[in-house]
């Protein structure tokens, strides 16, 4: 995830309306969600549905496209919630068999091409979903 020239907060928008479409949102419901003024609301949903992140549905909501959902995976194995992209299922099942009598906890994990600001902007992004 190499973010550069972009507006940080924007992307975080835009990701945080894509979390929010995995089921399908009005333009209010998505208003109110993200504090985001109609304008650039509008802005930002009209970029994603030329990029095909989003789709509008013929009652006029938001939902996300095939697009997004192939990026990453969602599993819950042993009462853990993962979202994992690059890594093998058997990875998975092996880290959730590991971590399968702990308490409660959180982790946010990466290796690669990704330098502070982005996992700045990341951690900024999850914090906005909690």
């Amino acid at each position: 995830m190499i973010i550069r020239g972009e507006n940080k907060s924007y992307i975080v928008k835009r990701n945080l309306i894509l979390e929010h479409c995995k089921t399908p949102r009005s333009f209010t419901e998505l208003r109110k969600l993200t504090g985001m003024s109609d304008a650039g609301l509008s802005k930002v949903l009209n970029d994603l549905i030329k990029e095909d992140y989003l789709q509008k549905t013929s009652d006029g909501k938001y939902v996300i496209t095939d697009k997004v959902l192939q990026n990453y995976k969602e599993r819950m194995i042993n009462g853990i919630w993962f979202k994992y992209h690059r890594i093998s299922d058997e990875k998975i099942e092996k880290i959730a068999e590991l971590l399968k009598d702990e308490g409660e906890f959180y982790i946010v994990a990466s290796k690669g091409n990704i330098d502070t600001d982005n996992l700045m902007l990341l951690l900024q992004y999850l914090f906005l979903l909690t």
